[in-house]
């Protein structure tokens, strides 16, 4: 798909279709230079009320005598406008073109007082892309759309609001889109297609292309690392475990080092400790939070961001055989501290343990794990928010700003002192988890243990957003790909 700029007079060169927004309410029609052509079609609409401008309600109109479509799509009322908001309704045009065998069209980025016509016309490119999105499938006979999407021109008004180096905001955005789809298609591929080490391979064919540095640990070398962790959760599978480490150099002298790690277990069916099947259906996106890793470590050469990047994957399928862990077993991990293992399923934070002390080897001055970690954390924050762990107020804040800049919910949940007790082990240093209550809390103040005091550490847990149970214009039922767009975000804001 290619993505343009244009500043050119709307009703300058005929196109296929244009595609206008609309916001609820009085004052829409004010300043919209993107309707010098259909101004009195769309004033009638609006007196009629055959188009309101409620959220996401579409309207597409054939004029024959220009041979062009004018795709209106509502924004819904000011005040409860959001940047995903903007992100659906750009997707629900891409779906609407796509709909009408529509194979070019001009997308006019509207002004809006809540967003910079940069932030705007970035939310638009991400939702088009995003809602433009062909899903891979298994099917002897696909039933996608047969004519997709081809070009995708981007205008604004620059008389009302300039844009500095527009098509560097496009070409950027539509980097971040196809990072996140990468993501998606990564998760959602069957754990018989997937394993840790064909991830391994991807992740080393992704490296090769690029800058990127790549360092692939088996499970000879994580047993001697002392990895044990890791170790653990993969020796119940005929399938061993990996760990890989990716490593963007990053453009200027004196940034930052980041480290990202991502909790990449390819199937869970929790081990001994066996999940129920329901349960089972959809763990092979357990993986979520490597995929988003390797989707952004994949992106960066193109983005080329100053600080220095290293991305984590600890890669592992939890299966109940023979040779599985067990309940009351005790493991060492790479950090040297030993736990006692009080239920398999509770796998992602032994294999987190290990990434993030190894992660710390980088002397990072931040450290983001991404990790489909707590179900109680779907519980407490739902599909549609993610839960953010910090004691650090810069991470926490630049990622929750990150997150509100490009349509992605988190929610700050407290690391609380008073839990850590329920953590104490008569038989090791300490316990994997605790009872279930606060289950989201103990799991990520287990991770605190293996953070020094004086790093900078985030934790998100995407378990509930990390999957789409229902369609939506940005996406089918599937993968999401959410966090790849608020880290990128965040790896460019300081």
């Amino acid at each position: 798909m290619i993505f343009k700029y244009s500043s050119e007079l709307i009703n300058g060169p005929v196109r296929p279709a244009t595609v206008i927004f609309l916001t609820y309410g009085p004052g829409s029609l004010k300043d919209r230079p993107e309707l010098a052509s259909f101004r009195l079609t769309v004033q009638q609409l609006l007196a009629t009320n055959s188009f309101k401008g409620d959220y996401l309600e579409t309207l597409p109109l054939y004029f024959p005598e220009r041979e062009n479509w004018l795709v209106l799509v509502g924004l819904g009322p000011n005040e409860t406008l959001s940047a995903n908001h903007l992100l659906e309704a750009a997707a629900t045009a891409a779906n609407t073109l796509t709909t009408l065998a529509l194979r070019e069209a001009l997308i006019a980025v509207p002004i809006l007082a809540k967003f910079t016509q940069s932030q705007a016309m970035e939310l638009c490119v991400l939702g088009a892309r995003l809602g433009a999105e062909v899903r891979y499938s298994y099917k002897t006979q696909s039933d996608q759309p047969v004519n997709a999407i081809k070009t995708l021109t981007f205008w604004n008004a620059e008389h009302l609001a300039a844009i500095a180096k527009p098509k560097t905001v496009i070409s950027r955005a539509q980097t971040v889109a196809e990072a996140q789809i990468q993501a998606r298609r990564l998760t959602d591929l069957p754990a018989n297609h997937l394993d840790p080490s064909s991830m391994a391979e991807i992740a080393v064919t992704v490296a090769k292309r690029s800058v990127l540095n790549v360092t692939v640990w088996d499970e000879n070398q994580i047993e001697a690392e002392g990895a044990g962790g890791l170790l653990a959760v993969g020796q119940g599978s005929s399938r061993p475990p990996r760990l890989v480490i990716l490593e963007y150099p990053g453009t200027a002298r004196g940034s930052k080092t980041v480290v990202l790690v991502g909790k990449g277990i390819t199937f869970d069916s929790g081990g001994l400790s066996l999940k129920v099947a329901d349960s089972m259906a959809q763990m092979k996106t357990d993986m979520a939070g490597a995929a988003v890793v390797l989707a952004i470590l994949e992106a960066l050469p193109f983005l080329k961001t100053t600080h220095k990047v290293i991305g984590i994957l600890p890669l592992a399928e939890n299966m109940p055989s023979a040779t599985a862990y067990r309940p009351g077993d005790v493991i060492s991990t790479l950090s040297g501290q030993t736990v006692e293992i009080v239920n398999t399923d509770a796998e992602g934070r032994l294999i987190l343990a290990d990434a993030l002390t190894l992660a710390q080897r980088y002397q990072p001055d931040y450290i983001i794990d991404v990790a489909t970690l707590t179900g109680a954390c779907l519980v407490a924050l739902g599909e549609r928010c993610a839960g953010l762990f910090s004691d650090n107020e810069f991470l926490r804040n630049g990622l929750l700003r990150a997150g509100q800049l490009v349509g992605e919910n988190y929610w700050p949940l407290p690391l609380l002192n008073e839990y850590d007790e329920d953590l104490k082990s008569d038989l090791a240093d300490f316990k994997q988890m605790s009872s279930r209550s606060g289950g989201a809390i103990m799991a990520a103040l287990f991770l605190r243990r293996f953070i020094r005091s004086n790093v900078a550490w985030a934790h998100l847990d995407i378990c509930g957003t990390a999957r789409k149970n229902r369609k939506s214009p940005s996406g089918p039922e599937g993968a999401s790909g959410f966090g790849v767009a608020t880290i990128l975000k965040f790896l460019f804001s300081f």
